[in-house]
């Protein structure tokens, strides 16, 4: 997918964490015990994967050992950066037809800035994702100088792939207002913050899927990426993700911010891969909706299945 190997782990590898923990701390499972009220039997079977504690004995051990839950279920006080760890945040910023099998759920949401820059960090960001991007940056609030931070940390293009996405979004919102409004003040100072590279100074960019020759469109120049889309691609997939939280019945603080259920399941995709089909398909058929898919094959049973779905190598 492009974003950085998941780190986080399920609730049945907590044991080893919990072990790793105590003995950081120095105590023997008794010792631990006592401090947490439980038996070192119960303990040990915890370490052990043999049973799961609830959430209240968690909260204890985690107390007793000085450590964040987050480090328990996952080994780590930071939340990971894959697409398990980020894909629940980023339907929460908007994104309602991801889905992504066994995904991490967040103790806490990070800023929606993190959390959008970590999801263009990657080599090859899938599709779907990246051109669901310009419509995050348009709907939730953000501040320009976080995002140009967390864009810095995230990768040495993250920055210039942020400015050219918002850049996007602005271009949408000129030519006849952006799906589901724009927030164009903070995108614009945005953009005006991040310098663009001067010509020829940098390769080009293509995400994984480049043109297979030089752009025309000089908003692509500017930011000297070739990824082979074009305006109008980016603005129906933020029309569909429009139109689905419209949809949806749900709301937030205002008309900018809600968002609805999750229009993609997963069915044997494998931990951490988007997935084509949608939520009440068990059987895995393809749930019909526009776009593409990193994986051709994929992209070939969404387009039989709606006839709406782009010729491959798009």
């Amino acid at each position: 997918m492009g974003l950085e190997q998941d780190r986080s782990a399920g609730p049945g590898q907590i044991g080893p964490y919990l072990a790793a923990a105590r003995l950081q701390r120095g105590l023997s499972q008794s010792e631990l015990a006592a401090r947490c009220g439980l038996s070192q039997a119960q303990v040990s079977y915890f370490e052990l994967g043999r049973r799961r504690p609830t959430l209240d004995q968690l909260v204890r051990i985690a107390r007793s050992l000085d450590a964040s839950i987050e480090k328990l279920i996952a080994g780590s006080d930071r939340p990971g950066e894959g697409l398990r760890d980020i894909a629940i945040e980023l339907r929460h910023l908007g994104l309602v037809d991801l889905w992504v099998e066994d995904s991490v759920v967040p103790g806490a949401f990070r800023r929606p800035e993190e959390v959008i820059a970590r999801a263009v960090s990657g080599r090859e960001p899938d599709p779907r994702i990246l051109e669901a991007i310009p419509a995050l940056l348009a709907w939730n609030r953000l501040d320009p100088i976080l995002l140009r931070a967390y864009g810095r940390t995230a990768r040495p293009r993250a920055t210039r792939r942020l400015a050219w996405l918002a850049d996007i979004a602005l271009a949408i919102d000129r030519r006849g207002g952006f799906p589901g409004g724009c927030r164009e003040e903070a995108l614009a100072r945005f953009t005006r913050m991040v310098p663009a590279p001067p010509p020829g100074s940098e390769a080009w960019d293509g995400l994984g899927r480049p043109m297979a020759s030089t752009p025309t469109s000089p908003l692509w120049k500017r930011w000297r990426i070739n990824y082979d889309a074009d305006l109008t691609q980016f603005e129906q997939r933020a029309r569909h993700l429009a139109e689905l939280r419209e949809g949806s019945g749900g709301h937030r603080e205002s008309r900018l911010h809600r968002h609805g259920r999750m229009a993609l399941g997963a069915r044997g995709s494998g931990p951490g891969k988007l997935s084509q089909a949608g939520p009440e398909d068990a059987a895995g058929h393809p749930s019909g909706l526009p776009g593409r898919s990193a994986a051709r094959p994929t992209a070939t049973r969404v387009r039989k299945a709606s006839g709406r779905g782009r010729r491959d190598g798009e």
